[in-house]
């Protein structure tokens, strides 16, 4: 099912095994030797409590948002994995609009938060999280690879 989006030339569909290729060729870009394994990736995309979507610009693969839904004593909430976009697409709200997507079908799903980590040293990431009103947690020491650490953001939904 594809949806049309606020950005007229940004398209949101489901992601599925089809996508696999696709989707590990830019977790590589986007993050290196800390990308997710195509194992790894294909765990995210099958798991039943998953959701996967791709964007599509002009018909080309633009990106894609992996998140889980949690259930705990605590409540339900939504954690975002990865969000990947090809640094041709970048700058057209592609990252803005995946994460609009997931955070909408989220809380249709109950979710009343919404968690995730991020590199400090991710100024685009962090600002675009801050923007769709994410707010700073704590620090996560060492999280990332050569001693970077990560800010947990969290968001209710």
């Amino acid at each position: 099912m594809q949806q049309n989006t606020r950005s007229s030339s940004v398209k949101i569909r489901e992601a599925g095994l089809k996508d696999l290729a696709e989707m590990q060729r830019l977790e590589r870009m986007c993050f290196d030797i800390e990308a997710f394994s195509k194992f790894q990736l294909r765990y995210l995309v099958t798991t039943p409590t998953g959701i996967s979507l791709a964007a599509e610009i002009d018909g080309k693969f633009a990106g894609f948002i992996i998140g889980i839904i949690n259930r705990n004593r605590y409540g339900t909430y939504g954690r975002i994995y990865t969000l990947d976009v090809d640094t041709g697409f970048r700058g057209k709200g592609t990252g803005t609009e995946l994460t609009r997507a997931l955070l909408e079908r989220f809380k249709a799903s109950g979710c009343e938060k919404c968690f995730l980590e991020v590199r400090e040293d991710n100024d685009c990431a962090i600002a675009l999280y801050h923007k769709l009103g994410f707010e700073n947690k704590h620090i996560i020491p060492h999280y990332y690879a050569e001693g970077i650490h990560a800010i947990k953001m969290r968001k209710d939904l």
